[in-house]
């Protein structure tokens, strides 16, 4: 397949991105990649996968979802787009003044799910989706930043950042989570309001 793909590649039938698929498929490595590109455009090749690769394992990691513990029950939630844009649209409903409302968790049945349920589903899904798009953005940074191909093949999405990347993410979470602390204190705000 390596020589199918040089040829191809030598003859312009295809260029670095479809190399960059046959990675993908596991026709061909990163290493045959090189030797097909030459080591002058490695870096590029390398980097271009290597970003492809991270945002793919942010995108999996996000819509694998959360689970949520209710009382004893722990339920599973997807955070497709789909699922993320039911998940909004419930927390509208309780921003609105809802006190409950009908979803179904991820391989679930339908249930009830309480005003202070929906904003723990709103809070869990927000916190994975901000967390991993920061560490994601973050990685992205320091990927760029690398001028040598081992390096850059080494990078693994999970891995702990370095300096100064790792700061200005946990500066960036910060910050979100204290606006989500501050949602959630003008809900039970207006809640207890409504009651009294």
């Amino acid at each position: 397949m390596k020589e199918k793909l040089r040829n191809m590649y030598e003859e312009s039938l295809i260029d670095t991105t479809a190399l960059l698929n046959a990675v993908a498929k596991n026709w061909i490595t990163i290493a045959d990649v090189i030797e097909i590109v030459g080591e002058d455009n490695a870096l590029s090749v390398v980097m271009s996968a290597k970003l492809s690769e991270i945002s793919n394992a942010c995108n999996a990691v996000i819509v694998n979802g959360v689970d949520i513990k209710f009382g004893e029950e722990t339920v599973h939630f997807n955070l497709s787009i789909e699922d993320q844009s039911n998940i909004n649209n419930l927390f509208r409903v309780v921003e609105l003044g809802g006190t409950e409302f009908p979803y179904q968790a991820d391989g679930g049945v339908c249930r009830i799910y309480t005003a202070a349920e929906i904003s723990a589903i709103y809070i869990a899904a927000q916190t994975l989706i901000t967390t991993q798009t920061t560490y994601h953005n973050e990685l992205k940074q320091y990927v760029q930043t690398l001028t040598d191909v081992e390096e850059v093949s080494a990078v693994q999405y999970g891995m702990t950042l370095p300096e100064p990347y790792l700061t200005e993410m946990n500066e960036k979470l910060s910050v979100a989570q204290q606006q989500m602390q501050a949602i959630v204190g003008r809900m039970q705000q207006a809640a207890a309001t409504n009651q009294a």
